[in-house]
C-alpha cells in the first residue's frame, strides 16, 4: 500500500533523508500533518518512507547503478 506511495514521492534513491521526509509531508493533507491525535501514525508512515528508501539505496549500492 504505502511502497505506491513512495514511488510518487518525486525523489531519487542518492537524495538523503531529509529530503524523503520532506516528500512524505507534501503528500499529507494539511489538516493530518497538523492533527495530535494522527501524530503516532504519521510517524509511522515518515518511517515507512525512510525503510523504503534504505532498501532503495541498498539494491543501487549492491549493484552499483
Amino acid at each position: 500500500m504505502t511502497y505506491g506511495t513512495y514511488l510518487r514521492l518525486d525523489i531519487t534513491v542518492h537524495d538523503g533523508w531529509r529530503a524523503v521526509v520532506r516528500a512524505a509531508a507534501k503528500k499529507l493533507a494539511p489538516h493530518a500533518r497538523r492533527d495530535q491525535a494522527q501524530r503516532e501514525a504519521r510517524h509511522r508512515f515518515y518511517r515507512q518512507m525512510l525503510e523504503y528508501h534504505r532498501e532503495a539505496q541498498a539494491i543501487v549500492s549492491y549493484w552499483r547503478l
